[in-house]
């Protein structure tokens, strides 16, 4: 059987290499056959060679693991992304999700339970870590009717909705949609954190929203940017 081709994007050492150890010694039905700490350089490399699953950091420096999870996605159709992050926002399973990824793992899972993970997500299957899977119950839609034929009446498409969004503030909910900190929004825009702050509360004032969660998916639900 040919081995599963893997990437690995993380920008601590320790755990990349950890990884890369385990399955080089112990599994042989995963094959990593590259190592970033960025996910520019994990891009660069998969126009030259792609790989079947890329285990992407969340939290990585410059471009996010949500962000690129939307690059891959658009441009590499076949490769499976598994998230890893070392907490468990709501907001970051919800964006990773949306932007293309198959799978959402704590870093501190079992290996052997990432392996599995990499396997079933390499055979198409959606995985989520059992700590975090919750986590999606809370935004699905609730059924309107106990009539198993027709749970969920067919609505007319809603208009696009309109917010009068700045191009600032299109740019900040970009970010909000890829669940970046406002800190990591300043820097890609080049903004202060004040600054930053500011556009935030604008942008939620304007989509009539409680927090950046419900922002990322208004906009995601109605195409806004």
């Amino acid at each position: 059987m040919t081995a599963i081709s893997v990437y690995i994007v993380e920008d601590y050492k320790l755990t990349r290499n950890t990884y890369k150890h385990y399955f080089e010694q112990i599994e042989k039905e995963i094959k990593v056959i590259g190592d970033f700490d960025t996910a520019e350089e994990c891009l660069d490399n998969m126009k030259k060679k792609r790989a079947d699953v890329v285990l992407m950091d969340i939290g990585l420096p410059y471009m996010n693991g949500i962000e690129a999870a939307g690059h891959i996605k658009k441009k590499f159709p076949k490769t499976k992304i598994i998230m890893l992050t070392s907490h468990e926002r709501s907001e970051e399973v919800l964006a990773a999700l949306a932007s293309g990824a198959h799978a959402y793992a704590v870093k501190d899972t079992n290996l052997s339970t990432l392996t599995n993970a990499i396997k079933q997500v390499n055979q198409g299957i959606v995985w989520l870590d059992s700590r975090i899977s919750s986590i999606t119950y809370d935004y699905l839609p609730k059924p309107q009717s106990n009539d198993l034929t027709n749970l969920y009446p067919v609505k007319k498409p809603k208009p696009k909705l309109k917010v009068g969004l700045t191009d600032q503030e299109r740019n900040v909910l970009e970010g909000l949609k890829a669940a970046k900190t406002n800190k990591e929004i300043a820097e890609t825009l080049n903004i202060s954190p004040h600054t930053s702050k500011s556009h935030v509360s604008k942008v939620l004032k304007k989509l009539k929203v409680k927090d950046r969660t419900e922002a990322a998916l208004l906009a995601i639900k109605y195409d806004i940017i």
